[in-house]
């Protein structure tokens, strides 16, 4: 589900456009989002994929690293989300200060109960 681009735009931010297959080593994802009234364009790339277990992205032009680790847990699956990231440089110093920890903590709060949502509702019950 994680990998599938057809469920991206459902559960996270901002809208994406694919230059592949997002679960291949080299594929990128154009992220383009909207942040107190600025458009951020961010590509993303993928360095590492290992099924059902990892998914790493790397962002330019801003600085970044993104990890999905996936393991299992019984019946479910544990997603750890892991981040390196530096706000976009067209951000004034001051709001960067105001909004880094706080914003980004909100937001893969929100994005991450979306995803846990909206991978829930596509688990089949068992019959």
């Amino acid at each position: 589900y994680l990998c599938d681009p057809s469920h991206l735009d459902d559960w996270s931010l901002g809208k994406w456009d694919f230059s592949g297959p997002s679960d291949q080593v080299g594929t990128t994802l154009v992220q383009t989002s909207r942040m107190m009234g600025f458009e951020n364009k961010t590509t993303w790339t993928v360095v590492e994929v290992e099924p059902t277990r990892l998914l790493h992205l790397r962002s330019d032009p801003d600085p970044g690293d993104l990890f999905f680790r996936m393991e299992p847990e019984g019946d479910a699956t544990h997603l750890t989300l892991e981040t390196d990231y530096e706000m976009p440089g067209h951000i004034p110093g001051f709001l960067k200060s105001l909004m880094t920890k706080s914003y980004f903590v909100r937001q893969t709060r929100h994005m991450l109960a979306d995803f846990k949502a909206m991978a829930e509702a596509t688990v089949p019950v068992p019959a």
